[in-house]
């Protein structure tokens, strides 16, 4: 889990580009681009920003299925 940590922060720290992908109670499984905005200190939430609808969401660790960086062209 440690190793899972430093990458959202290295990724906090160069601001790159994610595909989120998250499941939500009553909403079901959805995805967006976003970056990390924020970890909370206890390590059980991230705070990203939506690029595609320029907002932010709150996501609990357990609701998050996939993060995975966008490849630099």
């Amino acid at each position: 889990m440690e190793k899972f940590f430093s990458k959202v922060e290295k990724w906090q720290e160069m601001h790159t580009l994610l595909r989120v992908a998250y499941t939500k109670t009553k909403i079901g499984r959805t995805s967006f681009s976003g970056r990390v905005i924020h970890l909370s200190p206890d390590r059980t939430q991230l705070l990203f920003y939506n690029v595609d609808t320029k907002s932010v969401c709150s996501l609990e660790l357990n609701e998050i299925d996939d993060l995975i960086p966008y490849e630099n062209s």
